[in-house]
């Protein structure tokens, strides 16, 4: 058997027990979220295919749904983790990091990015909370009000 198998499997090893682990540590929310975020950040994107990587962040953010019982369970937190974890499979497979700084880096990028495209996802998929749809309105009307602001304002070299 080669190396890269025996690894492969213990990473899946591994994530099955992050899995497991999550849905136990449903009642401890803060413990939970960082198994959740190292199994979507740290273990999927290493797995060499990106259906196995979009499949294991799906699972997580299923599990996730299932076990936090006052989250709403619509596929919000699952479509979020499957886009950041392909994002950030993507820009391992294309430039790898060759220091830890780098690496760290951008796994600071990943969950910044993780958290928001998750928290999005999950305010679409729940309906109107206390925020309303304003938020979504303004973001998908952007390419309508961005351009008419920016005839509007004129940059310090283009005044008279």
């Amino acid at each position: 058997m080669s190396s890269s198998t025996v690894s492969t499997r213990y990473l899946i090893l591994i994530a099955l027990s992050g899995l497991v682990g999550m849905y136990l540590l449903a009642p401890w929310p803060g413990p939970q979220a960082v198994v959740h975020v190292f199994i979507v950040l740290g273990i999927a994107p290493e797995l060499r295919k990106p259906l196995h990587c979009a499949l294991l962040a799906a699972l997580a953010g299923w599990i996730l749904e299932i076990a936090f019982r006052t989250y709403a369970g619509m596929g919000g937190t699952a479509l979020g983790n499957m886009i950041c974890a392909l994002l950030l499979w993507y820009s391992l497979s294309i430039g790898p990091p060759e220091k830890p700084f780098a690496y760290y880096f951008q796994l600071a990028l990943a969950a910044m990015l993780h958290l928001a495209l998750v928290y999005l996802f999950v305010s679409i998929a729940s309906g109107p909370h206390l925020l309303g749809y304003e938020w979504q309105w303004t973001l998908i009307l952007f390419p309508l009000w961005g351009p008419l602001a920016w005839r509007f304002y004129k940059p310090p070299h283009m005044r008279r």
